[in-house]
């Protein structure tokens, strides 16, 4: 095991290949908002095999945060999401729950009603009769949202509160 002042590398047994190939890199940083965090890359040599994470070092408790979207400038301010987040917008009748293989994303509104486009896009491409329509409703709401025509709330709710939804600094 390799160590310094910003981490440490070291090399274990590939889930993907089984090889003794997946280097694993570990970085300790403090990161505004998050707190100490460790930040971990795996990479198989062999097969290519890659996961990238980020672990929280402090545990802030629980919170909940809602941010009004009133207009297009709004869709500017940034999301912070940990891995035991949920996200809803209530007026969309969307929502992102976490799971054992959330990630954490550092976006800004509109990227994250992107997201929600995505998953919209491939429901309606994979689907039929009602289930067709609703995703098409979906993602005509989600467009609209998008390019700021439809006021909602952003709601988060975090186990660790390590979420915030920094909005965009206006001059004054």
């Amino acid at each position: 095991m390799e160590e310094n002042s910003d981490g440490q590398s070291y090399t274990v047994t590939c889930a993907s290949c089984g090889q003794k190939t997946l280097i694993v890199k570990e970085l300790y940083s403090k990161v505004p908002r998050f707190g100490m965090l460790v930040l971990i890359s795996m990479i198989c040599s062999n097969c290519g095999y890659r996961v990238f994470d980020s672990v929280s070092l402090e545990y802030k408790g629980p919170e909940r945060i809602e941010f009004k979207v009133s207009g297009p400038k709004d869709l500017s301010a940034k999301v912070i999401r940990s891995t035991t987040s949920s996200i809803a917008i209530p007026e969309l009748g969307i929502e992102l729950k976490p799971g054992p293989r959330s990630d954490a994303f550092i976006t800004n509104i509109e990227g994250l009603l992107d997201r929600f486009a995505d998953v919209a896009e491939q429901l309606a491409s994979s689907s039929e009769g009602i289930l067709l329509e609703k995703a098409n409703a979906a993602l005509d709401k989600i467009r609209l949202a998008m390019d700021g025509k439809v006021p909602f709330t952003l709601i988060i709710e975090d186990e660790s509160g390590n979420s915030a939804v920094v909005p965009e600094a206006t001059e004054e």
